[in-house]
């Protein structure tokens, strides 16, 4: 699968990671799938790992998308903070990324931040000590 999870902390701990190259559906699937997973409990950190080029074919009207479906689930948002770990820094993802950014911030109770350095990323989600994914 190009994006696995794993909760940690009785829920309070997301960690995903992206592998190239993703499609937009898998994209939306995976917020829709994580909006949902009950095992998942507010207040929740997440660090979420792109790999590479896993962005390339995602755009912004993708990131549109998952905000809107988002707004479809029937249940509420949940607190959530999150930081985003670009393993690509070319103009495309960077783009991309602050774009759902400043999207997440807007239409849910979330604080999203991109970081170009895992272990900085890991340092402020507060994962110092979960192991990475494979």
């Amino acid at each position: 699968m190009p994006i696995s999870y794993d909760v940690h902390a009785g829920g309070h701990l997301i960690h995903a990671v992206a592998k190239s190259p993703l499609t937009p559906q898998e994209f939306v699937d995976y917020e829709i799938a994580h909006a949902i997973d009950d095992r998942i409990k507010t207040p929740v950190s997440e660090l979420f790992e792109i790999a590479g080029e896993a962005l390339h074919d995602i755009t912004m009207d993708d990131m549109k998308e998952v905000i809107r479906r988002r707004g479809q689930v029937d249940r509420l948002p949940t607190h959530h903070r999150c930081a985003i770990v670009l393993g690509c820094l070319d103009d495309h993802c960077w783009n991309l990324a602050k774009f759902y950014e400043g999207m997440a911030m807007l239409h849910s109770p979330e604080t999203v931040i991109i970081f170009a350095n895992p272990v900085i990323a890991r340092k402020w989600i507060g994962f110092e000590n979960i192991q990475p994914n494979n």
